[in-house]
């Protein structure tokens, strides 16, 4: 039997219904890579290593973003949290200066920027399922 997009055997040959692919890994160039690596860890990221000419922090679901050298504040993060209004506050208070929370459609949203002018782009979550 073929293998679906929302069911798949995994290497125990037990069906999984998770999306068969996650994202490993993102690379965001970085002026400040101590900074960043302060900045995620301290709003909530799980900081794996800090090599200093690179950082690697860990969000939930094990993707890492990769702080590496050059020029910062090109990228663009889209996030999800569970509790939008808590981590609106959260951001205001590290200082990533949160806009105003659009609610709904399809669901709540808001932007920030990190320390080195990224764009954070935070939702709440909208998985619709395992994960």
């Amino acid at each position: 039997m073929p293998a679906t997009q929302l069911e798949h055997t995994n290497a125990a040959n037990s069906t999984d219904n998770r999306p068969r692919f996650g994202i490993g890994h993102v690379s965001v160039p970085s002026n400040d890579i101590d900074r960043m690596a302060s900045f995620y860890s301290d709003i909530g990221m799980r900081l794996v290593v800090n090599m200093g000419r690179a950082a690697i922090v860990e969000l939930r679901g094990g993707t890492h973003i990769v702080f590496h050298q050059g020029n910062g504040g090109t990228s663009s993060l889209d996030l999800i949290v569970d509790d939008i209004d808590e981590t609106w506050s959260l951001l205001e208070g590290a200082g990533a200066n949160p806009g105003p929370i659009r609610r709904g459609s399809p669901h709540d949203q808001f932007l920030a920027t990190d320390p080195d002018g990224n764009t954070l782009v935070i939702n709440s979550n909208h998985a619709m399922g395992p994960v």
